[in-house]
């Protein structure tokens, strides 16, 4: 009596591949397709590859379509290795489409070359953005089951060949081949064990761990791939530390950028880094340590200046030009129950401007400033209620009707409450221009609107200037 199969069909291979631990992290389908290759065998890697191009055509075999849709990324590889999957199997009609019939350009790329040569053709147009409606619509069904009504009626519908297999088809060809190379296939669970068989096996959790990392592996590859220029950005930072003073430009903008960088990789694990990437993290280190005024520039030649700066609170400076910007994150004297207020400095000057013109333009700002103290008691409220009545009066007519509800109360009625939790934080934004006023701005970030702050403009008697 011959022993029982261990997979029972390719479904089941699929779901043992999935959990393995194999053939993580490519870039994209081609490299991915090389590595199940490199990792298992060969009826495995052919096994895997044809179950996912069942999938991806899990309305109909259309090859064309699937083509356009699901091929992106190394796409000679991704192809070929489709087509050796296939042959595997027996599915020769589908071979045979895919072959006699070579790829078009992308839709993508038909556009920028409409746009590189300036010939445009509406007809041509007019199909580009068809089919990119197309594509769309099927790959976000493909990927989350379903799509919007507004969406539904864009997706195609499969056109099947003469010759070409059934998805029914493909997957008795399927089962067949996995069930002729039980052996072949057991050999890669020999390898890498099947944790479905622990008796603690949860495939909740071992999805989850799975995309963990998936995610830690491309950010590892990501990385391999970002460290060159990295030590190209700290080197230019070293150079320049050298031989500019802490207030040039050149240096702040080679400053920012790779501390910008450093906090982003510094807050990693260290099991997340690769060993290139925690070596850049320690020279950026060394920099800071052996260039500490870089990391300090003044805002003023002028002690008398700095002081009166310093009494607002701790403060950043930078150098986008010749003239600094200055930020707090908490200055003194702008309390607030319903919201957090910032404060920045902004100097706008001629090219080169000599230092004492600065040190007054920064005087006016904190005279301004000073002002804007005295009166805030008055002018905070005054703010909070020039937002609500931006809210109900203007801004809420143009919200969805499923956003605008989300403001209401139990009555229907725009609430003012709800407005203010909105409200994420605001900046005061004093500038001098040249030898003009200071101009005064406030922004807030707001929840319904994520990407434009709400901007708010006093005169120069520090009044709400009103926009409706």
């Amino acid at each position: 009596m011959s022993a029982p199969e261990y997979f029972r069909d390719a479904a089941d291979y699929h779901d043992w591949w999935f959990f393995s631990g194999t053939a993580l992290g490519a870039a994209n389908a081609g490299e991915t397709f090389k590595m199940l290759h490199e990792q298992l065998s060969e009826a495995g890697a052919n096994t895997v590859i044809a179950v996912r191009f069942l999938h991806e055509n899990e309305r109909g075999i259309d090859p064309q379509l699937w083509r356009r849709t699901f091929v992106f990324g190394h796409v000679g590889l991704q192809v070929a290795l489709t087509l050796r999957a296939l042959e595997a199997i027996g599915a020769v009609g589908i071979v045979r489409a895919l072959r006699s019939s070579p790829a078009r350009p992308s839709l993508i790329s038909q556009a920028q070359e409409m746009v590189r040569t300036g010939n445009y053709d509406p007809g041509e147009i007019s199909e580009i953005i068809d089919g990119l409606r197309q594509d769309i619509a099927v790959g976000i069904s493909h990927v989350q089951g379903g799509v919007s009504d507004e969406l539904r009626a864009a997706i195609p519908q499969p056109r099947t060949a003469e010759g070409i297999e059934t998805r029914e088809d493909v997957r008795r060809l399927l089962d067949a081949y996995v069930a002729a190379r039980q052996d072949e296939l057991v050999r890669d669970v020999a390898q890498y064990g099947d944790p479905r068989r622990h008796p603690d096996f949860d495939p909740d959790g071992a999805s989850e761990d799975r995309a963990r990392r998936i995610k830690q592996l491309n950010y590892l590859s990501y990385q391999r791939n970002a460290i060159d220029g990295l030590r190209e950005q700290l080197h230019k930072l070293n150079a320049l530390a050298e031989k500019e003073p802490p207030e040039s430009p050149r240096l702040n903008k080679a400053l920012r950028k790779v501390l910008a960088k450093y906090e982003t990789f510094a807050e990693k694990p260290p099991e997340d880094l690769t060993l290139d990437l925690r070596a850049w993290l320690r020279d950026v280190e060394r920099f800071r340590e052996t260039h500490p005024e870089a990391l300090e520039p003044k805002a003023s030649g002028d002690e008398r200046v700095n002081s009166r700066l310093a009494a607002i609170g701790p403060h950043e400076i930078s150098y986008d030009r010749e003239t600094p910007s200055i930020w707090w994150r908490r200055p003194a004297g702008l309390d607030c129950d319903w919201t957090e207020f910032r404060l920045t400095f902004e100097v706008v000057l001629e090219r080169s401007p000599d230092p004492s013109l600065v040190a007054a333009a920064l005087g006016a700002l904190c005279d301004e400033f000073g002002r804007l103290q005295a009166r805030w008691p008055e002018l905070c409220p005054g703010l909070e209620r020039h937002v609500v009545d931006l809210f109900r009066g203007t801004i809420s007519d143009y919200l969805p009707a499923d956003e605008r509800e989300a403001y209401e109360d139990d009555e229907g009625e725009i609430s003012a409450e709800k407005i203010r939790d909105a409200i994420e934080s605001g900046t005061i934004v004093l500038t001098h221009h040249f030898a003009g006023s200071v101009h005064t701005e406030v922004y807030f970030r707001v929840s319904w609107d994520e990407e434009h702050p709400l901007e708010v403009q006093l005169d120069e008697d520090g009044e709400i200037l009103s926009c409706f």
